[in-house]
């Protein structure tokens, strides 16, 4: 998935653009400043959202001149890189001076994971089928279960009781490849049910607000709305390529942070009026409003002299409900 688990390097110290003079500008000079993203994040946004479909290869200096107007210093972005390297993220290729980096195979599965709650959402019809995670009595250390519950609850699973937890659309295969990278395979028991409430009893889909803290989640969106409804006034007027690289790489950005933490309930478990419907309304729509000139203002910083630079990639078209005609 495109999240890294230990904690960001430090903020970096906002660089505010010189005096700026469009409404623009000093709009995009607050949201920098009033919240400055992390290094190795943006740096994680940048890549899965802009680069891969590129190709997923940068030379270290146009990557620092790609992200220094959002207030990541050189020193920041190269410690950025050298994690994400030992994370494998990324892998590095020294040509005489210059360094190469590419997103590698593992870098390029976890974008894919996340693409689909970062583009497509959570479906608005649900079948009634579950994803359940199962931890026996026995078999599994305070640490292990403390690790697995971690990572299942990223992946939007609730516990909705001791040792038990549901998800009701994300497949198997996610449940069995957490319990794979955590090297426990055998220790817990992945199923598939269906509700029975009907026959009588308690239905799990209203323990949402208890399972899952979608209150929390509903005030994020809330925020992003506040924060960025302002822009489709301001892009009225066709944005310069670099500014709208900002906007594209600003908005993307702030909205991966919360729909990676958002669980992606189905529509019918969502309650009425459900603000993440709004929010990805206008997350969509700034995003294709500002994907060209943000195309042209990237192509001409990490697509010269890169041989690897591959042209766009054709389903990209299809984020966000598809490209409007």
């Amino acid at each position: 998935m495109y999240h890294i688990a230990e904690p960001d390097i430090g903020r970096p110290r906002p660089h505010l653009m010189a005096n700026p003079q469009s409404s623009l500008d000093r709009f995009l000079s607050r949201l920098i400043k009033n919240d400055p993203p992390r290094a190795k994040s943006l740096c994680v946004s940048l890549l899965g959202d802009a680069l891969a479909p590129h190709g997923g290869a940068i030379w270290l200096g146009d990557l620092i001149e790609l992200l220094a107007p959002l207030g990541i210093n050189e020193r920041l972005l190269r410690t950025s890189v050298f994690r994400l390297v030992a994370q494998n993220w990324l892998q590095s290729e020294r040509q005489g001076r210059r360094s190469l980096y590419q997103i590698s195979d593992q870098g390029l599965r976890h974008t894919a994971h996340a693409s689909q709650r970062i583009y497509e959402g959570a479906p608005q019809e649900w079948n009634g089928e579950w994803t359940l995670v199962a931890l026996p009595r026995t078999g599994n250390g305070l640490a292990e279960r403390a690790e697995l519950r971690r990572e299942l609850v990223w992946e939007g699973f609730g516990m909705i009781a001791p040792g038990l937890f549901a998800h009701p659309h994300t497949e198997a295969r996610a449940a069995h490849d957490i319990l794979e990278k955590l090297g426990i395979p055998d220790r817990a028991l992945v199923l598939s049910a269906r509700d029975l409430a009907g026959a009588g009893g308690l239905p799990i889909a209203s323990l949402a607000s208890q399972c899952w803290n979608l209150e929390d989640v509903a005030e994020q969106y809330r925020q992003f709305t506040k924060n960025f409804g302002p822009l489709e006034k301001l892009l009225e007027a066709p944005p310069s390529p670099p500014d709208a690289f900002i906007v594209r790489v600003m908005l993307l950005h702030s909205w991966r942070r919360i729909v990676l933490h958002d669980p992606q309930l189905p529509g019918p478990m969502l309650p009425d009026n459900w603000p993440g419907h709004a929010a990805r309304d206008i997350c969509g729509r700034i995003y294709w409003r500002v994907f060209d000139a943000s195309e042209a203002h990237l192509n001409a910083l990490a697509g010269r002299d890169n041989e690897r630079y591959a042209p766009l990639a054709a389903d990209i078209a299809s984020r966000f409900g598809g490209r409007p005609a």
